[in-house]
């Protein structure tokens, strides 16, 4: 399954990754054999292509544990506690520990979809409200150190913790709304053949995680 994933996600990064190079040497005629270019080219693809890392590395933490307990949810909630409290701030990692919870949110829905299908369905219209509301209110409350580049989501103080919850909260709200607009969008769209075939077809492969 690691290696499945793995292919899926870096071979198209790679692919675009090369394509997008051999284009700026051609504009700019740099010299690919400059002292340090290789690691500078590590540097560029993650932090160009950090959600794709961040999907991958949270995908493989997911799969470790789900390996030591299959079914109980608690071990996903203990690990997101510990993941959002690493005090690591180098490269992305940062951008992992935010990309993190959402994963394990993600995985959660996915293994017990039927509870929670039955429960949104009761409930859909005010849950949308709700949601609604929620991500509105924390757009109005954005500022700068809001976003995760800026705050790295280290709470050291009362002002990063409101500032690391309001990123939370307002990323969760506003995905979720995202989440029924594209379930909308799919159902008014899905007797199309293109759209099938891109939804489908080749997100099943490339589009997976842009399409998630």
């Amino acid at each position: 399954a690691i290696g499945d994933r793995a292919m899926q996600l870096f071979l198209p990064m790679l692919f675009w990754y090369a394509l997008l190079e051999t284009a700026k040497l051609a504009v700019f005629s740099s010299s690919a054999s400059e002292p340090g270019s290789v690691l500078q080219c590590l540097k560029d693809s993650a932090g160009t292509y950090w959600f794709i890392w961040a999907a991958f590395v949270s995908f493989l933490l997911v799969k470790i544990l789900s390996i030591f307990n299959r079914r109980s949810p608690w071990i996903l909630f203990v690990s997101v506690i510990l993941v959002a409290l690493a005090p690591v701030t180098f490269s992305i990692s940062p951008l992992i520990r935010y990309t993190f919870p959402f994963f394990c949110l993600g995985f959660s829905f996915a293994q017990s979809r039927e509870w929670w299908t039955s429960i949104t369905r009761s409930h859909k219209p005010l849950l949308i409200t709700f949601l609604s509301i929620a991500a509105l209110v924390c757009f109005l409350a954005w500022r700068k150190d809001t976003y995760i580049y800026n705050n790295l989501a280290l709470v050291h103080d009362v002002q990063s913790a409101k500032n690391v919850l309001l990123m939370l909260l307002g990323s969760a709200a506003a995905s979720a709304i995202v989440i029924v607009l594209v379930l909308q969008c799919w159902k008014v769209g899905r007797s199309n053949r293109v759209t099938r075939f891109i939804s489908v077809e080749l997100g099943q492969s490339t589009l997976l995680l842009y399409l998630m």
